[in-house]
């Protein structure tokens, strides 16, 4: 090994082996017949703190997993991962109930992971066993490398924390929780090997530190600070999440951290149309794409429309999307610093929409934008075309008939331009009419005065089951929409504390 951090690799290195075979990883055995061994590599990385400098070395000892045979050496190999939105929500309930966030990490975390699936390994070089030397490694725990190890250490995981009372939330299936009858409690966050932990107070957040550390090799990384690239701070007036380490690197990979910034994230008044020549640096394009995607998604809203729209370019960008991605991270230049701040207010679930008027001429589609807000700040957002027709459903056949007819005679002459919009709606895709009988439409109390309370029977009920809805309770059945574009990025402010006034759209 020549390198000048040499005694710090070969640190590693032995690190690596006294946690494999401290953890029974493999016993020493002849080949079974039939079997084939599988060859084992020395893998290094310097891991990063978020100001660039090296934090740790790690040398992994990984298998090569990928002369495994689907349905004989391995059959699932999915492992389940939290949802960035998952961690955002819960960052927004610690504005609001005051909690307890500590970080802790997985040591070696595929090494937990068991199974009995006969697989052999060469023995790692310069770690031969004297007297065993044609002996093969018998896997009897999971090893970086293999097809199934991501799914052999959810599962360890699953059955250690469950077993020990803790309750698997069924909305994310990587987020754990455990409270006593006084309201106490706390809350497991994992993402592979890292950990989060959410606590109403210390002493919750110490016992599950010390049941974990209890069943695997962790690290107590104490007060949250850094979790997927993503740097949590606490400040006197709530808690701000941002990746501006994150977009400096970017900046400087695609060699635009000079550049002159710009205000928006997309010339709205430039026509994108799809390349029909030659792909102008595919590749590089692909890799700018994924880059913003992982900011767009973590805590950049405001690019969302912008990353999604010109993403659909990838297979084969043009000089013009090449063009329009520059004004994306010229943009980021500009607003590096931005940031979500959870203030803890409102306590309340809170949700927008807008959609645009056929933005999109090529194929006559609007695109709509969301954003759900708690403690102040948005938790979850997209931007996007429609996936399928709105559903519009009317009592009238005649009505129904004549919006799905084709045909055209001189006694419907009166129905204009605007009534064969509705024609294109539906040819297009965007817009189904179906019918509805009268009483199942539960607005008729809306337009017709009535006595009694309307009786509404609802189609899709149990053994016709009929429920009783007056308009003094209407708003009971209703759900309230706030329709604007401006609030969208309520919550996305910079260090300064302004917030941002751009749209998704």
């Amino acid at each position: 090994m020549k390198s000048q951090d040499v005694a710090f690799w070969k640190e590693a290195i032995n690190d690596e082996m006294d946690s494999i075979i401290g953890n029974n990883t493999w016993v020493l055995a002849d080949l079974h017949q039939g079997c084939r061994p599988l060859v084992c590599k020395w893998i290094f990385k310097r891991k990063l703190k978020v100001d660039g400098t090296v934090e740790k070395f790690k040398a992994r000892l990984v298998i090569q997993g990928f002369k495994q045979k689907s349905g004989i050496d391995y059959f699932d190999t999915y492992a389940l991962v939290a949802c960035i939105s998952t961690i955002r929500l819960l960052i927004a309930m610690v504005s609001i109930h005051i909690l307890i966030i500590h970080q802790m990490d997985v040591k070696t975390t595929f090494l937990n992971g068991e199974f009995d699936e006969g697989v052999y390994m060469n023995q790692p070089q310069d770690f031969i066993m004297p007297g065993n030397e044609n002996n093969m490694c018998k896997l009897i725990k999971s090893i970086y490398g293999l097809k199934h190890a991501p799914e052999q250490w959810h599962q360890k995981f699953d059955e250690v924390v469950l077993s020990n009372g803790y309750l698997l939330k069924q909305a994310d299936e990587c987020v754990y929780s455990k409270s006593d009858e006084f309201g106490k409690g706390v809350i497991i966050c994992l993402y592979v090997d890292d950990m989060l932990i959410f606590g109403t107070d210390q002493v919750q957040v110490d016992m599950t530190k010390e049941f974990l550390l209890s069943r695997f090799s962790m690290k107590d990384m104490e007060e949250a600070d850094v979790i997927l690239g993503i740097r949590i701070k606490h400040e006197s007036n709530g808690i701000a999440i941002s990746q501006s380490h994150y977009i400096k690197n970017v900046l400087k990979k695609f060699n635009y951290f000079d550049c002159t910034p710009v205000s928006t994230p997309m010339d709205t008044c430039e026509k994108r149309v799809p390349n029909n020549g030659q792909a102008v640096s595919q590749l590089e394009y692909s890799k700018v794409i994924g880059c913003l995607m992982y900011a767009m998604t973590c805590i950049r809203p405001d690019i969302a429309f912008a990353v999604g729209k010109l993403s659909k370019y990838t297979s084969n960008p043009g000089t013009q999307h090449w063009l329009a991605i520059q004004h994306v991270l010229k943009y980021l230049n500009k607003t590096i610093d931005y940031r979500l701040i959870y203030t803890g207010y409102p306590s309340v679930l809170e949700g927008y929409t807008n959609a645009s008027w056929i933005s999109n001429t090529e194929v006559n589609s609007s695109i709509s934008g969301w954003v759900f807000l708690l403690g102040g700040g948005a938790t979850s957002w997209a931007s996007r075309k429609p996936t399928s027709p709105i559903p519009i459903r009317c009592d009238s056949d005649a009505t129904l008939a004549k919006a799905y007819s084709q045909m055209y005679n001189g006694k419907s002459r009166h129905l204009g331009v605007r009534h064969n919009m509705i024609r294109e709606l539906i040819t297009n895709g965007i817009v189904s009419i179906e019918f509805v009988r009268v009483q199942f439409i539960p607005t008729n109390g809306l337009e017709v005065r009535r006595v009694h309370p309307e009786v509404i029977e609802h189609p899709d009920s149990d053994s016709g089951k009929k429920e009783f809805m007056s308009l003094m309770n209407f708003s009971e059945f209703t759900l309230h929409i706030e329709l604007s574009a401006g609030v969208l990025l309520k919550g996305l402010a910079d260090d300064s504390g302004h917030l941002m006034n751009n749209t998704l759209d």
